[in-house]
């Protein structure tokens, strides 16, 4: 897979749990495109990196614990700033 498609996959997991309207596992990966497995391995690597996921049983839905999110930004750095670091 490129980085750009894991971008934006990550981009719209970001988007459905911020929105709390990822359904359960199932749903979430359905509405992803991707399996059951795939998922479950991204919320594992996420949660690894120490975003705060949860899942609610009651509403069934992915969340983020204290309202911390997933942020993912690019710069352009041009050749003057890359030689000063």
């Amino acid at each position: 897979m490129s980085l750009l498609k894991y971008i934006e996959r990550l981009k719209r997991m970001d988007d459905l749990i911020r929105r709390k309207a990822t359904g359960d596992v199932n749903c979430f990966a359905l509405k992803l495109g991707i399996s059951r497995s795939q998922i479950s391995q991204d919320l594992h690597e996420l949660r690894n990196i120490g975003v705060p996921i949860k899942y609610c049983k009651y509403r069934k839905t992915y969340f983020y614990e204290g309202g911390v999110g997933l942020t993912i930004n690019f710069a352009k750095n041009s050749s003057n700033q890359a030689a000063k670091s």
